[in-house]
């Protein structure tokens, strides 16, 4: 089979994640880099790649397999409305829409159309978490009843980027909602949400908050709960614990080196790792090499439109939560 071309649609921070990562797939040909506002990168053009600041120069290609839509959140829906004239194999980053009513016209387009459209959920594959999955699949600690889901930043965003981040829950908690449907089978019913500034009074200026606990009862009977942090001094903090009716399963957190000091003091360890584009620097890979193969034909699982409009809409329920300080159906 020839080369499978992809073009990618934003080069900011994951854009290049992704752009490094088909690179160095031998399968694949990064083909152009659709930017509006970043300079061109020798180095990109040094490997034969092109460059524009035009959408529409991509829609002119005529050989392009799949495209990875990294642009601003606002711009998905429509980028994807007009993409699927040029290819049916679509992998867009989270979130997929920003209100449900874009997010319903994408699954009806995605049904028309017959779209690959894959939802960029990138923690479904870091090994750890799948791996914690396959237990849970192979009821090895029988049936579910608890889900707690630590994710803490080491230190807060831009608050630039934060005004047009579309809040916390839409731009951070929403990997945990769904690492919540992921490992549960399940969709959240109801939740209830806490949250505060502590860390920086701009963001609480900005209508949003940095700290923030989130407790869900889901379809399916299990409760969950997610607590959010915008600082944690300490590094990236990322851990899953299950419990279940034989046992409990964990994760803990991937650290700087696995060295563990002991004296008379006590024992200590480092830090956790730096941030996301280190903690999950495998799960980025083989979600694209998932997507690959899906555009190669294989089956493979992934997370679809629903998965995005579930997502969303637990993000807009703990927002309105929040505002209201009471319960909200999802």
């Amino acid at each position: 089979m020839n080369k499978i071309n992809l073009a990618i649609l934003g080069l900011g921070r994951i854009g290049k994640v992704h752009a490094e990562n088909i690179i160095s797939l031998n399968e694949c040909n990064l083909k152009i880099i659709i930017d509006p506002v970043s300079d061109f990168d020798n180095n990109f053009t040094d490997l034969g790649i092109k460059q524009s600041k035009h959408f529409d120069d991509l829609l002119n290609e005529n050989d392009i397999d799949g495209v990875i839509i990294c642009s601003p959140s606002k711009y998905h829906v429509s980028q994807i409305k007009s993409l699927s004239d040029l290819t049916k194999n679509i992998f867009c980053e989270k979130p997929l829409g920003l209100s449900i009513e874009e997010i319903l016209d994408v699954k009806s387009l995605v049904t028309k159309k017959s779209l690959n459209l894959h939802i960029g959920f990138n923690r479904r594959y870091d090994p750890d978490f799948s791996e914690l999955k396959r237990h849970i699949l192979n009821n090895e600690i029988g049936d579910l009843h608890m889900i707690k889901i630590t994710s803490r930043d080491p230190a807060p965003p831009p608050i630039s980027y934060i005004k047009k981040s579309g809040g916390i829950f839409l731009d951070m908690t929403i990997h945990d909602f769904d690492m919540v449907k992921y490992l549960s089978g399940s969709e959240i019913a109801e939740l209830y949400v806490k949250g505060g500034c502590f860390v920086d009074p701009e963001i609480e200026k900005a209508n949003d908050v940095d700290t923030a606990i989130i407790n869900m009862s889901l379809k399916n009977g299990v409760l969950a709960t997610i607590n959010n942090s915008r600082q944690a001094v300490y590094g990236y903090d990322q851990r899953i614990e299950v419990l279940g009716s034989k046992g409990v399963l964990k994760v803990e957190n991937k650290l700087l080196n696995k060295v563990v000091k002991g004296t008379k003091e006590g024992f200590i360890s480092s830090n956790p790792q730096n941030f996301f584009i280190d903690r999950y620097e495998q799960s980025y890979k083989k979600e694209l090499l998932n997507f690959v193969q899906s555009i190669k034909g294989d089956i493979v699982d992934y997370a679809d439109a629903d998965d995005g409009l579930h997502a969303l809409k637990a993000g807009l329920a703990a927002n309105n939560s929040l505002l209201n300080n009471t319960p909200f159906l999802v």
